[in-house]
């Protein structure tokens, strides 16, 4: 048990320091050295926790997944009513992956040091898993068009939200609450059912 819980402070320990290089100096500026020299542990530790490099960011850029998920449904959360959760989940998206902790690791880091075919499979697993959940849910309920197909649907809106998100970053701003459910509002319009 104590050997559990030494490994799980140690990971812990380093995924934070980790997450905050990554963050501040990119991927291929930081060095396994000054990692396990901050976090106090030699680089074997490192190695042994997380095999290299690459395997100690695909763990950082899971949290960072995890955080853009908080928010997401944290954001979306803010209304019952389903379709105003899609937009507002959306925009938590936007928002949680501009996040200053989040934002370098996900969005321009990740497709260049996983290579997009990695970068393209965690994102499904995550994000897009959660949005095609929740589209599922919208067809199901009659939100949507009849001819909707979700998994299109799908990818079309998580293509469009990393663009923004993508555009948002390089300005380094995020855009205001209200430009910004404006124009995901309009983006998703087209599959919704027309109330007769």
């Amino acid at each position: 048990m104590k050997n559990k819980e030494a490994s799980y402070k140690t990971t812990t320990n380093l995924l934070a320091i980790a997450q905050k290089h990554f963050t501040e100096y990119g991927y291929f500026d930081v060095t396994l050295e000054k990692i396990a020299e901050e976090a106090n542990v030699t680089r074997g530790a490192i190695y042994h926790h997380f095999k290299n490099k690459q395997g100690l960011f695909i763990a950082v850029l899971d949290s960072v997944q995890k955080d853009v998920a908080a928010r997401i449904e944290k954001a979306a959360l803010k209304s019952d009513d389903p379709w105003q959760q899609l937009i507002l989940g959306c925009a938590g998206f936007v928002n949680g992956a501009n996040a200053e902790e989040n934002r370098r690791i996900l969005l321009v880091d990740a497709p260049s040091a996983l290579g997009w075919d990695t970068w393209r499979k965690i994102d499904q697993e995550n994000s897009m898993r959660t949005l095609q959940e929740h589209i599922d849910d919208l067809k199901a309920g009659g939100y949507l068009c009849d001819d909707v197909d979700t998994s299109l649907m799908t990818c079309s809106i998580s293509g469009a939200l990393n663009e923004l998100a993508l555009n948002c970053s390089e300005d380094d701003v995020v855009l205001a609450d209200s430009k910004l459910l404006s124009t995901i509002s309009q983006l998703v319009s087209g599959f919704r059912r027309k109330e007769s």
